[in-house]
């Protein structure tokens, strides 16, 4: 990748260009040889639901589980992870700050670039990617390109903003090959003209989707309107938007298809609810399900609910956290997330019950019934029959001293010892534990 200052602006250029964007479609149409058809859409009813739920055992999907620590580097500690991404032996970590490459031991290797505004130095980071041999990283608006070995190989000033408009970007986004991205754009004003854009590294566009939900918002926000589920399944693209009902997969020809509707019903959060300042939508957006990722394997769909009010289950005992300015807040939910379990055979739904307890591994999500460990709730898609879910050293140490894990009999107790020495060697502020589960076929 070019500096940006270098300029496309000769024929020759974008012919190489053109050429780029068929050898694209060549390749990613033969990838989807012999993949099911996703012509078909599928609806499911969510709000209808809702309180269908009940003990749901990890057995009964994994193969298998395991854990890996990120080993602790004292110059560069792991706070909260904004993205993970995977490929071949390595793990890609950013934490906003930093952007830091591990083995699939959880070894630390080196730490990619570093902040600042030098040569191959960002400041803010956005998102970043593991892409064969190449890491990807945004900061802010501009894009950065390194060797797997943190080599600075350049940068793309103002790649993720688009029509020279602040409040036309990127914060998701996917490489589908060596040339092209597919990004989600959110939609801040409420008249952002599209919901996603198909680009090539250098930032020119090739295909533009259409946003069909528009709206008039005085002032512009962006919190959750930054928020979509970008992830590949079977060699396709899937997308999920924070506020769309809709899981969209691309096909051969890049087109932007529903693959899975759902139905929210009275659970719904109207549109003109968008249109209100951030303080009126945080106090009534509670009041409704929001569905912001969904993973999946063969058979099944995992889908992440946010039920806000509707959360049935509290804390024993209130946590007291300390706020920035000082104040104390007292916290009574450990999450307000309920995951849906979609069987793609049967369609079938049900939701995993949430529990009352002081426990923050045990509140929700698939009971684990392998090693006694966490309830299993997915964060990221590795691969077709991978996910990890990310735990906090403090919540798995308090996890195994609790009765919720000592009274588990597990289906091999020998898991739940390592499991046990695992959390007894590691320390509350220590760099955060992955939990992978292999899903059966």
């Amino acid at each position: 990748m070019k500096n940006s200052d270098y300029q496309f602006n000769n024929n020759a250029m974008k012919m190489i260009l053109l050429d780029a964007w068929i050898l694209s479609l060549i390749i990613f149409s033969s990838n989807l040889k012999g993949q099911d058809s996703y012509s078909s859409v599928h609806t499911i009813d969510i709000g209808d639901n809702v309180k269908k739920m009940q003990k749901i055992y990890l057995s009964q999907f994994a193969d298998s589980i395991s854990y890996i620590s990120l080993e602790f580097s004292q110059e560069f500690p792991v706070g909260v992870i904004r993205s993970l991404s995977f490929f071949d032996n390595y793990i890609l970590v950013n934490d906003f700050k930093s952007c830091l490459l591990y083995d699939r031991e959880g070894h630390f290797i080196r730490n990619i670039g570093k902040n600042g505004r030098g040569p191959g130095e960002y400041q803010f980071l956005t998102c970043s990617r593991l892409y064969k041999d190449k890491i990807y990283v945004q900061s802010v608006f501009d894009l950065f390109e390194y060797e797997i070995d943190g080599t600075f190989i350049g940068k793309t000033k103002n790649r993720f903003m688009f029509n020279n408009n602040t409040y036309q970007y990127s914060r998701n986004w996917i490489n589908i090959n060596d040339s092209l991205i597919f990004s989600h754009m959110p939609n801040p004003t409420g008249n952002i003209p599209y919901k996603a854009l198909l680009s090539g590294n250098e930032g020119k566009i090739f295909k533009t989707y259409k946003n069909y939900i528009l709206f008039f918002r005085g002032k512009p926000i962006s919190i959750t309107d930054d928020n979509a589920h970008i992830y590949q399944f079977k060699q396709m693209i899937f997308f999920k938007e924070y506020y769309n009902d809709t899981l969209y997969c691309l096909d051969s020809q890049f087109n932007l298809l529903p693959k899975y509707v759902f139905k929210l019903g009275k659970y719904k959060e109207p549109l003109s609810n968008r249109e209100k300042s951030i303080a009126e939508m945080g106090k009534s957006e509670a009041n409704y399900i929001f569905i912001p990722e969904i993973f999946q394997n063969d058979n099944y769909l995992f889908i992440k609910c946010k039920y806000g009010n509707h959360f049935p289950a509290k804390r024993l005992t209130p946590e007291t956290v300390k706020l920035p300015t000082g104040n104390i807040s007292t916290k009574w939910y450990n999450t307000k997330f309920v995951l849906g379990v979609y069987n793609k055979h049967t369609k079938q739904i049900s939701f995993c019950e949430p529990t009352s307890t002081d426990n923050a591994l045990f509140t929700s999500g698939i009971y684990n019934d392998i090693d006694a460990g966490p309830r299993f709730f997915p964060d990221i898609q590795v691969n077709d029959s991978t996910l990890v879910m990310m735990i906090k050293p403090s919540d798995l140490i308090k996890h195994t001293e609790s009765d919720d894990f000592k009274n588990i009999l597990p289906s091999n107790n020998s898991n739940k010892k390592k499991l046990e020495d695992l959390a007894n060697k590691i320390k509350d502020l220590d760099n955060p534990v992955l939990m992978f589960v292999r899903l059966k076929k």
